[in-house]
């Protein structure tokens, strides 16, 4: 049955690209961004936390601040990166596949130095790897292409902590809301879809360059590491939620191999 299914497959690829025009390979990257609203709301009570340490530490003469412990940035704007090949079934619609690939970072690190060496060092990482099924109209071509893309399928993400929080013992306050030390690799996956407008010059027949600008929609909930332990950066109990959707602009160079002996798109 199997073997049936993947001939099926194969011809009815093969009879798509005899009626079909060009096949399009194209490599894109640039900036992205993703909400994270409530790790990015756990990285700012870390940097009040920070603050008051180095404001208060700052005061007492029997501590010393070997290495400032500077603040967390965002965790909101990252790189992506995009690879993928479309099918042109007629000179304005065309169908595909592609991998996104979508990494933003965050960490810091600092030492106090009293009667024992303080140290606080904290790196979080999360990523997602995207299998998506897209589709490609050209709703006007006047030298310049404009074109409206979608795109649906199944992202992978990974979110990476590594956070060591030592307080001097010579510092005189209690601190709620510390960290959990520790290290963890949390991963899941989930549906996830994306839609925007790209913009694209040709430059000869076979290659072309342009732009595009998307909006993801992704949201990973109740991540878990290999012990089945979920991600709780703050330690409250409450699983986080991982929230990558945002806006991506990418820069595309695509390379066009045309199918058709006219070297047109039918």
């Amino acid at each position: 049955m199997k073997g049936l299914v993947t001939v099926g497959a194969v011809l009815i690829l093969w009879a798509a690209m005899l009626i079909a025009g060009p096949i399009e390979i194209y490599f894109s990257g640039g900036p992205s961004a993703a909400a994270l609203s409530e790790i990015n709301a756990i990285k700012d009570r870390i940097n009040a936390i920070i603050t008051l340490l180095n404001d208060d530490i700052a005061l007492l003469p029997e501590i010393e601040i070997t290495e400032e412990v500077g603040l967390l940035d965002d965790m909101g704007s990252g790189i992506a990166y995009q690879a993928g090949e479309r099918l042109w079934l007629s000179d304005r619609f065309a169908l595909g596949g592609k991998i996104e690939v979508f990494r933003v970072s965050t960490s810091t690190a600092g030492v106090y130095t009293s009667s024992e060496t303080s140290e606080i060092s904290i790196d979080l990482n999360c990523y997602a790897v995207g299998f998506l099924v897209s589709g490609r109209y050209d709703f006007l071509d006047a030298g310049v292409i404009l074109s409206a893309d979608l795109g649906l399928g199944y992202y992978y993400s990974g979110f990476n902590r590594a956070i060591t929080f030592q307080i001097p013992p010579e510092y005189p306050k209690a601190i709620a809301g510390l960290p959990p030390e520790g290290e963890g690799r949390y991963s899941g996956y989930n549906l996830g879809f994306e839609g925007g407008l790209s913009l694209f010059f040709p430059i000869t027949d076979w290659l072309e360059v342009g732009s595009s600008l998307f909006y993801r929609s992704l949201t990973l909930g109740g991540m878990r590491d290999r012990e089945g332990n979920s991600l709780d950066l703050d330690g409250d109990g409450t699983p986080e939620k991982v929230d990558l959707g945002g806006i991506t602009v990418q820069f595309t160079f695509s390379l066009v191999i045309d199918l058709n002996p006219e070297g047109k798109k039918e």
